[in-house]
């Protein structure tokens, strides 16, 4: 189980912004949180489970991947099952809970039999993504730390910390490179 994102700092300023951004009209910290989610840092992104990569080096907002993995803990732990889904396309990545295990499927190109993780491994690399997704932005770009949205996400990283997870919220800092 892994998600990892490369970071790539001529994406961060989506389309439909850079003249506000050259102008230094853009506030990062006043930016809502769809706004972020939508406009800004499009990264690509790697989501591998048992050897699928059901995302390769997909361009996908960071900060909207960042919200619903940390949103797919809350659905896997409350309802047994989650989905990972994207704005930009049809795409949608089905967490389902079995016993002690998350199964993945997708709405296409899905393998059989569909790969799965133990829920604490999937919960450690999730919080952990969502951990240098933030860490990494926030260093970048400083005004983002005062910024609802990523107190948001910080708060989704810390739920329910799983012992034994070597990235827990209130660890000391990781200094990149992003990916690891």
């Amino acid at each position: 189980m892994q998600i990892r994102f490369t970071p790539d700092s001529s994406r961060d300023i989506g389309s439909g912004w850079e003249r506000a951004w050259q102008a230094g009209r853009v506030d990062l910290a006043a930016l809502t949180a769809t706004d972020l989610r939508y406009g800004f840092f499009e990264y690509p992104v790697d989501f591998t489970v048992d050897g699928h990569a059901f995302l390769a080096a997909a361009d996908t907002p960071l900060v909207d991947l960042m919200f619903t993995v940390g949103h797919s803990l809350h659905g896997l732990r409350t309802e047994g099952a989650a989905t990972i889904d994207f704005t930009e396309n049809t795409y949608v990545i089905r967490l389902e809970l079995v016993g002690d295990r998350v199964r993945f499927t997708a709405s296409h190109d899905a393998p059989a039999p569909a790969p799965g993780c133990p829920l604490d491994a999937y919960a450690c690399e999730a919080r952990r993504f969502v951990t240098d997704g933030v860490e990494y932005l926030e260093r970048q770009h400083p005004a983002l730390a005062r910024n609802p949205a990523m107190a948001a996400l910080r708060a989704l990283a810390g739920v329910r910390a799983t012992p034994g997870c070597p990235a827990t919220p209130g660890a000391a800092p990781r200094s990149g490179p992003y990916p690891r």
